[in-house]
């Protein structure tokens, strides 16, 4: 996902990121809902680095009545 929206330069849907994810890697998910399955990683993840005292990887926005991810500023080297 951290490749995907540094590639793209903006805010991405989770359907979007989905999309672009299985356009590189066409395996990458195996299940019948990888929206929901990405959605679960990433809410794991980040409210794990919260908890950590971290700052979250993903800035979540409301557009276009969905919620839009984007790189947190802050991690210029994610990867």
């Amino acid at each position: 996902m951290v490749e995907v929206l540094k590639k793209k330069k903006k805010a991405l849907s989770l359907g979007e990121v989905v999309t672009e994810i299985e356009k590189m890697e066409p395996c990458a998910f195996r299940g019948q809902t990888p929206t929901n399955s990405l959605y679960s990683i990433i809410y794991r993840r980040e409210r794990r680095r919260v908890e950590n005292g971290g700052e979250p990887l993903f800035l979540i926005e409301k557009d276009r009545n969905y919620s839009v991810y984007l790189l947190n500023p802050k991690f210029k080297n994610a990867s």
